[in-house]
């Protein structure tokens, strides 16, 4: 009876070990994330979101959804770019077009980034549709990157998770037999 309960123990503190593992890492591609600003600007209510959240150097995916202010029905005849640099370093400019490709969901426009270095950072989402032009700005701290076996971490523990549902399986089906030749 001993030996069953060791197991047990050894079984629950590895299972747990691979859900955190599991749960750490964040896709940069969220498409929607944190609402960064929503804001009625012409004739849109433009939405902006981050991710991942919290917001860390390295992938981003900055999302954009445009709807059009009076019917609330998304208008996808608009052109998205969003730009984004560090707050002390106005040279180093970083523009993306946010578009329906890099967008899981096809109501946003998303664009994918990739921020250098940790530190606050200056982003304008600016909207296009022929001769009218409408703009947002808003300023967000990136903390630090992510160490890089964290990015791989969930890789890593889910061949963790499969051995383990079959060491426990494997312990059933003994237990079981064994019960059987009592």
């Amino acid at each position: 009876m001993r030996e069953c309960s060791v197991w047990g123990v050894r079984i629950t503190r590895l299972l747990l070990v691979g859900l955190l593992l599991t749960l750490s890492v964040e896709p940069a591609r969220a498409d929607g994330g944190t609402v960064r600003a929503s804001v009625r600007k012409g004739p849109w209510q433009i939405t902006v979101f981050t991710s991942p959240t919290p917001l860390r150097a390295g992938a981003i995916d900055v999302s954009v959804l445009v709807q059009n202010a009076a019917t609330g029905q998304p208008d996808s005849s608009v052109r998205v770019w969003v730009r984004a640099e560090p707050l002390n370093e106005s040279t180093r400019r970083i523009a993306e077009r946010a578009t329906k490709e890099n967008a899981t969901n096809k109501l946003l426009l998303a664009a994918v980034f990739e921020l250098s270095e940790p530190g606050w950072w200056h982003f304008r989402v600016t909207i296009y549709h022929g001769d009218d032009t409408e703009e947002v700005a808003f300023d967000l701290e990136a903390g630090e990157p992510l160490p890089r076996w964290m990015s791989l971490a969930g890789w890593i523990a889910w061949p963790v998770g499969v051995i383990l549902v079959f060491a426990v399986h494997q312990r059933l089906v003994r237990r079981k037999n064994a019960r059987r030749r009592l």
